[in-house]
């Protein structure tokens, strides 16, 4: 028989999907900025015009918004309306488009990754992830979301770093508004697989209750009563991310409310929350927040 390492859990995170890639055919495309926030949301701000242009983006998501005109834009493979200022189009990972470009139009477009949708749907809604689906969506009309658009981000400098905090938490908002408000449908019936909503609760709550210190794999397969091999790939179908990553965003979640607190150091915060040291928090706090931790203490306690 084999023998099996009892390895802590967080020893086995994998990295994060690289930021956004697209596969666009364009001759007159502009890009008039750009930035990441974190490695699961990315902007872009674009100009063109007079262009057919294929797009394809496999790695995440994209919502984008018309900001001035598209009047005679319209897409090529499918029928569809023409552009105009305040439209959005929703391109899910994946999904191919043509389209033939009118005269000069700005839009801007919202990069963000699957698991970073189905988290988020998860805590703000409780919505299973496993059942959320993103529909294609071309030229459709959102007053609330285009608000948060034009104000939060259309609007702001996104070559300041120190801004990237609250463009987080804007984008956040962006796309709980586009939840709510585009109609995005869920499959109404239910998913065969993963754990059962009593165990996956048990082992969530378990792994809330001990970020503070090493958790292992074991551990967590005994309490769903699975071997190790089973409860991962089951855990990944029910929360739609992996044990590690899942352990990893909790970690963050309370370095990040220990230091809007400002009572404790940042390397003294890094054991409090079950890392090594402060130098192995602040790899995955950059990673996955965008900033550094002192960075994002210092804009939280301004």
């Amino acid at each position: 028989m084999n023998q099996v390492m009892n390895l802590p859990l967080d020893s086995a995170t994998t990295p994060l999907e690289s930021l956004a890639t697209s596969f666009e055919r364009s001759t007159s495309k502009i890009c008039l900025r750009q930035t990441s926030l974190t490695d699961s949301l990315a902007w872009a701000h674009y100009q063109n015009e007079n262009d057919r242009l294929y797009y394809v983006n496999d790695k995440q998501h994209t919502l984008s918004l018309y900001l001035s005109g598209g009047y005679d834009t319209h897409r090529t493979d499918v029928h569809s309306t023409f552009g105009a200022p305040g439209k959005f189009c929703l391109m899910p990972k994946g999904a191919e488009s043509h389209w033939q470009l009118g005269q000069t139009q700005q839009f801007m477009h919202l990069y963000f990754s699957d698991d970073y949708l189905k988290q988020l749907a998860l805590k703000v809604f409780d919505i299973d992830p496993r059942m959320l689906q993103l529909p294609e969506l071309t030229f459709t009309d959102d007053a609330a979301t285009e608000a948060l658009f034009r104000h939060c981000m259309a609007t702001s400098d996104w070559r300041n770093k120190d801004d990237h905090l609250a463009m987080e938490q804007a984008t956040n908002t962006i796309l709980i508004s586009m939840l709510q408000n585009m109609g995005i449908t869920k499959l109404l019936t239910p998913i065969k697989g993963g754990l059962s909503p009593k165990t996956a609760t048990l082992v969530c709550d378990y792994m809330q209750a001990n970020f503070h210190r090493q958790v292992y794999l074991a551990e967590l397969a005994e309490l769903a009563q699975l071997s190790e091999y089973h409860f991962c790939r089951m855990f990944k179908q029910s929360l739609a991310q992996t044990p590690q990553a899942y352990l990893l965003a909790i970690r963050i979640e309370q370095a990040k409310l220990r230091m809007r607190t400002g009572m404790k150091s940042v390397a003294d915060i890094a054991l409090q929350c079950g890392f090594a040291n402060q130098s192995h928090m602040g790899r995955y706090f950059k990673k996955l927040v965008g900033i550094s931790p002192r960075q994002y203490r210092n804009l939280a306690t301004d």
